[in-house]
C-alpha cells in the first residue's frame, strides 16, 4: 500500500520536498503496524531499515544504560541504516501499539545517491537529527562522513 503524499509532507524529514520528490519517496516507503513489545532494531545487528513514527511510543536503548523514548510523529528509528558502519547503534522496542513507515536502507541509499538534489535535502535533515541525538549515543562509532561527501560532491560543509 502506498503512503499518501500528504502524510509524507507532514513529516520533518520530508516537509521541504517538492511534489515530484515526494512521489519518488512514496514508492519506497511502506506503512507497518507494530505491537507493544515488538523489537524494531537490535544493537549490533546489521542495519537494514529505517522506521519513521506515525503513532505509538518507542524506547531506544544504548550501551552503558543510556536510553531515550520517541513518541512524536515523524521521529526516526534506525538511522544507522545510512551511517557507517551500518549496524544498529541501539535496540528499539515498541512500548505501545503503533504505526511506523518503513523503508529499506538499500532503497533509501539508492534514492539518495540517484537524485543529488533530493539527497542533499534528506542528508541535511539526517545530519540535524544525528547532532540532536549525539548526547544519547555518545561513544558510538557511527559516522556521517559518507553523507557529507555525497551531499557536497566531496567538499566539506
Amino acid at each position: 500500500m502506498a503512503v499518501e503524499i500528504q502524510t509524507l509532507k507532514s513529516l520533518f524529514l520530508f516537509k521541504d520536498m517538492e511534489p515530484e520528490e515526494l512521489e519518488l519517496i512514496s514508492e519506497i516507503i511502506h506503512p507497518m503496524r507494530v505491537t507493544e513489545g515488538e523489537t524494531l532494531t537490535r544493537r549490533g545487528d546489521a542495519a537494514h531499515s529505517i522506521f519513521i513514527i506515525i503513532s505509538g511510543n518507542f524506547m531506544v536503548s544504548f550501551a552503558e544504560d543510556r536510553a531515550f523514548t520517541l513518541h512524536k510523529k515523524g521521529e526516526i528509528i534506525g538511522l544507522s541504516t545510512v551511517l557507517s558502519p551500518f549496524r544498529y547503534a541501539g535496540t528499539a522496542v515498541a512500548l505501545t501499539d503503533g504505526e511506523v513507515l518503513s523503508v529499506s536502507g538499500q532503497e533509501f541509499n539508492r534514492l539518495i545517491q540517484s537524485n543529488s538534489t533530493l539527497g542533499d535535502k534528506i542528508i541535511k535533515k539526517i545530519n540535524k537529527i544525528v547532532k540532536d541525538r549525539m548526547p544519547f549515543a555518545k561513544g558510538q562509532k557511527d559516522s556521517i562522513e559518507p553523507f557529507i561527501e555525497h551531499s557536497n560532491n566531496g567538499q566539506p560543509q
